[in-house]
């Protein structure tokens, strides 16, 4: 199916309707005040992906009707307004009727060709290596070798179930901007060590290969290791496996161990131990900013200039507005 044949839903106007097939990834029943059983719809386009509420009906109804999770369907949207941001409901669901069409049609993908992005974090990896007058193998060289072990996993993963650079390829996506901001920062901050920041950014989520499982388009579920351990234990024990026995400089490695098992920063958010070195703090603010930032991105899709979000994005402090201009 060709993605640009239907108006995307972030295109959809106020006061439209809007009819075009979709992904339903997700089904979940809910109650309003009157005590009316409802549901709530999750939907790709292959774009983005919005939840609208359909009235008067359940998932049993729904699924007596050929529509559950994973079928694709062909929908009508009303588009509204409700506290300033675009409101969509579904007013009707059905299997479609399009021939020729697949899950991969609605995959959501980074803005960037993957093998783009994986090929110059290994260039800018490469660029960063460090011997030591030959006395130690560098650290590039541990990096280089785990994403090329890893790679399928590490171009495919989802980078989280919800928050963040949240599709196929997501991981990979968040840690090319976050090899390429460290890479600047390198220029403006001399003091830090250049090799262990590139190799702390492209590495610093490589745990979230075993923490979620992604589906083929790109949704993700915890694994039943990402609950027990979680990516931060996960990618530490990681580096442990790939260096013992190797001539890599050992307290490089420890650096490099500690700006994985603290790049969150504080114990609050899930850090296993607060930054405690230069490169730690600025890993854990570019792994921020880059965070925050997607969420901007993802949301201004959304979002009419001059408008505000309903409510505050998960893990922000405030509303988001879009500017005119």
């Amino acid at each position: 199916m060709d993605k640009n044949k239907y108006k995307k839903f972030t295109d959809a106007k106020v006061g439209e309707t809007l009819s075009r097939p979709v992904l339903i990834s997700a089904i979940k029943e809910a109650v309003d005040k009157n005590g009316n059983t409802y549901v709530k719809i999750t939907m790709k386009d292959g774009f983005s992906e919005i939840t609208p509420n359909m009235f008067k009906t359940d998932s049993a109804e729904l699924s007596n009707q050929g529509v559950t999770e994973g079928v694709i369907a062909d929908v009508t949207l009303s588009v509204s307004e409700y506290n300033g941001a675009k409101s969509f409901r579904a007013d009707k669901v059905a299997p479609t009727a399009e021939k020729d069409v697949t899950a991969a049609d609605f995959m959501k993908l980074p803005p960037l060709d993957l093998d783009m992005m994986y090929n110059e974090i290994c260039d800018i990896v490469s660029s960063s290596a460090n011997d030591y007058d030959g006395k130690y193998t560098p650290l590039a060289d541990l990096a280089l070798k785990i994403l090329h072990d890893k790679k399928d996993r590490y171009m495919t993963s989802s980078a989280a179930v919800t928050m963040h650079h949240n599709m196929k390829g997501g991981l990979l996506y968040h840690s090319y901007r976050m090899v390429k901001a460290a890479d600047a920062l390198c220029g403006i901050y001399t003091n830090l060590d250049r090799e262990l920041l590139i190799c702390g950014t492209a590495l610093h989520d490589i745990g979230k290969i075993w923490e979620y499982k992604t589906s083929e388009t790109g949704d993700a579920e915890f694994t039943p290791s990402g609950v027990l351990f979680g990516h931060l234990y996960l990618g530490a024990s990681l580096i442990k496996q790939y260096t013992e026995g190797e001539n890599y400089n050992k307290e490089k490695v420890q650096m490099l161990t500690h700006v994985i098992l603290s790049h969150h920063g504080t114990r609050e958010f899930g850090a296993v131990v607060c930054p405690a070195i230069p490169e730690a703090f600025a890993l854990y603010f570019i792994d921020n900013l880059d965070a925050k930032m997607y969420v901007c991105e993802d949301n201004y899709e959304m979002l009419e200039p001059g408008t505000v979000t309903e409510k505050k994005p998960f893990g922000l402090d405030n509303r988001i507005y879009r500017p005119k201009i």
